[in-house]
């Protein structure tokens, strides 16, 4: 080969084309400058073209945000490639440079490894190319700019929902007796009858919650989910003081723009009464209902509580009929010294001739790794945190140890500060998830377990009512009634255990 064909191959490598990497990200947020993924795309083809630059892959996170890169793929890639040396590139091109981060520290990060690496950063908006050491000082400046913004993103976030309210604009949700037509509140003719009807055979008649419920369910008057009514839904109407015209935001109400559906006094009435009533009433008949929520109503289904008896007499009561009276079910009652009586039999039949030590200890190793995996969880999480902020402490003293990046010594010492700050906090905090952790890895007493299994009637006597009805709660699923449409003849019908003694082993 002649010596000048060898000079032209080495001034074709020297003027090799320049090649680049497109990065596209489009915020989440509706009040950051959302140019389109599309329109990024656009502008920074037409740049290389105009430039002689080959753009060789495109990387995209839609919808993602700018404040850190969790979640972020497509950047992880793209830099992940670049790093790697994989296709070659001299420059990650990007709209604006705010779409690589909003965090100040992580832009300066970056900048600074593609330099370290001979590839640089273009931001064509801002018209950046950090090859021009001009520009690193307006990436620092930039870098800050985007950090202020995404502070002021959340506070015009907070500050726009914040206006409202002090405008006494309605901030969303389903309220009864009113439709929202372009975010105000309208009221619904049919639903303001049935508030006011509320209100006056509560306040005036000195109707109960339930009585209330029950006549609007027998009217078939449903709530705004199209549910029946219970005590609670029509408590929550007497307390709401949207319907006196007041909004609330923060914990506070205020004059709302709204059309208010009571009157004032309608209104103090309702609360006098509401607060008269408001004491603890005694329970006449003391002592829990182990087996609420297990028995089944033999006419809906639903699930069976404790019921409004007397204290001669306790039966457990279908809670739908309960809530929302007799329009929605029977009460099909069920005598609970009978219940309650018949299942612990059941129980010691069920379990007499099992081998249960070795499946409750199972049972408890299962439970304790179910408590165990939260706190790991938040372990890991915290651990995670630590090591960010390690990171963010080691960019900070590279940083000040850089003589070509422009900073303010006070202001990155505070910050290093403030970081140190923050490491002990949650060094702090996992210390205090591992002594937990710690505490609940410790040994169950086998001798206990086994004198439980051998003494269940024992065990159950002297459990507390909470702890009797967490017992059935865990050992039994359902139980099932007779439906029968006398109260003695209301037995139980049949048992389904949460196991059964063929898989045991499960537990």
């Amino acid at each position: 080969m002649s010596k000048n064909n060898k000079k032209n191959m080495r001034n074709k490598e020297v003027r090799r084309k320049k090649r680049a990497y497109a990065y596209l990200r489009k915020s989440p947020n509706k009040f950051t400058d959302n140019t389109s993924i599309e329109k990024q795309l656009e502008e920074i083809k037409k740049y290389c073209e105009e430039n002689d630059i080959e753009l060789v892959d495109t990387f995209t996170d839609d919808l993602k945000s700018g404040k850190s890169f969790e979640g972020r793929d497509g950047f992880k890639e793209m830099y992940n490639n670049v790093i790697r040396s994989k296709d070659n590139v001299d420059y990650i091109i990007v709209f604006k440079q705010d779409r690589i981060s909003r965090d100040t520290l992580d832009t300066l990060y970056i900048m600074k490894r593609l330099n370290s690496l001979g590839k640089h950063l273009i931001s064509i908006k801002d018209n950046v190319n950090t090859e021009d050491p001009a520009s690193k000082i307006l990436v620092h400046i930039l870098a800050l700019v985007a950090e202020l913004e995404r502070e002021f993103i959340n506070m015009r976030t907070f500050s726009g929902m914040e206006k409202r309210a002090e405008e006494g604009k309605f901030l969303g949700g389903k309220v009864y007796g009113y439709k929202t037509v372009n975010k105000e509140l309208v009221v619904v003719p049919h639903e303001v009858e049935v508030v006011k009807f509320i209100f006056k055979k509560y306040a005036i008649e000195k109707w109960g919650y339930k009585k209330i419920a029950s006549y609007l369910n027998i009217q078939g008057i449903k709530t705004k989910n199209k549910q029946h009514w219970t005590i609670n839904a029509v408590k929550t109407i007497l307390q709401n003081q949207i319907y006196i015209g007041n909004t609330k935001w923060r914990g506070k109400y205020q004059k709302g723009q709204h059309e208010k559906i009571i009157e004032i006094p309608l209104w103090n009435l309702a609360q006098e009464t509401m607060k008269t009533r408001s004491y603890k009433q005694e329970k006449v008949h003391p002592g829990s209902y182990p087996l609420s929520g297990l028995l089944k109503c033999p006419e809906c289904g639903s699930s069976m509580v404790q019921g409004n008896s007397s204290s001669k007499y306790k039966y457990y009561q279908c809670s739908k009929n309960k809530n929302s009276g007799k329009a929605a079910c029977s009460s099909n009652l069920v005598k609970k010294e009978y219940a309650e009586e018949t299942i612990l039999l059941e129980l010691n039949n069920f379990f007499q001739n099992l081998n249960l030590a070795p499946y409750i200890k199972s049972a408890t190793d299962s439970l304790l790794c179910f408590e165990l995996e939260p706190l790991y969880k938040e372990a890991e999480k915290i651990d995670k945190e630590i090591k960010h902020i390690n990171k963010k402490m080691e960019t900070v003293m590279d940083l000040l140890d850089d003589e070509t990046v422009p900073f303010d010594d006070k202001v990155f010492k505070n910050r290093l500060l403030g970081y140190q700050e923050q490491l002990n906090k949650q060094k702090l905090k996992l210390e205090e998830i591992n002594t937990q952790i710690r505490f609940k890895k410790r040994q169950t007493s086998n001798e206990i377990i086994a004198y439980s299994v051998k003494n269940f009637s024992d065990l159950y006597e002297v459990l507390s009512d909470e702890e009797r009805k967490s017992l059935c709660h865990y050992i039994i699923k359902e139980i099932h009634i007779f439906k029968e449409e006398n109260t003695k003849q209301r037995k139980i019908k049949s048992i389904i255990y949460n196991f059964s003694p063929d898989n045991l082993s499960l537990v």
